[in-house]
C-alpha cells in the first residue's frame, strides 16, 4: 500500500529501493494514468508497476535509477504547481481559490543520480500486474 500523507518517505514501502530501476512504460493521457515499469537490477521482466493516477505534471527521464519516491510537503506541491502554470498567482491572496486542485495533488519525486524525478498526481498505487488491453 502506497503512503499518501506529504513528508512521507519511501513512499511505496520498497525494500531497499536503490536496486531497482523504473522505466515509463505507458500514459493514458484520456484518463491521465502514468504506469511505470520497475525492475529489480538487471532482470528484464518487472518486479511490479506503480500507477500514478489523476496526473497533472511529469517531469521524468524515460527511465532511472531508484526507486525511493518520497510525496513532497504541500508547499513545495504548490510552489511547483505555480511554477508551472497549473494554478495561479491568486492562490497567494486566497489560499482556498484552487483546493479543488491543490487538496488532493501530491509531489511524488526520486532523487536520482543524474536528475531529480517529479510527478504530480492525486494517488499511486503498487500493481502486480497491468491491464491486458496495455500488453
Amino acid at each position: 500500500m502506497a503512503k499518501t500523507e506529504r513528508g512521507s518517505q519511501n513512499a511505496f514501502n520498497i525494500t531497499d529501493p536503490a536496486r531497482y530501476r523504473c522505466q515509463v512504460f505507458h500514459y493514458h493521457r484520456k484518463l491521465s494514468r502514468l504506469y511505470l515499469s520497475v525492475y529489480q537490477g538487471a532482470r528484464e521482466q518487472p518486479a511490479f508497476y506503480l500507477l500514478f493516477s489523476d496526473v497533472a505534471y511529469i517531469e521524468a527521464p524515460m527511465s532511472w535509477l531508484g526507486a525511493e519516491f518520497d510525496i513532497a510537503a504541500r508547499g513545495e506541491c504548490i510552489a511547483l504547481m505555480l511554477e508551472v502554470g497549473l494554478v495561479g498567482d491568486a492562490i497567494h491572496q486566497f489560499p482556498d481559490a484552487y483546493a479543488s486542485i491543490t487538496d488532493y495533488a501530491r509531489l511524488y519525486r526520486v532523487r536520482s543520480v543524474h536528475s531529480e524525478i517529479r510527478i504530480i498526481a492525486s494517488s499511486a498505487a503498487i500493481l502486480q500486474t497491468i491491464p491486458v488491453d496495455l500488453r
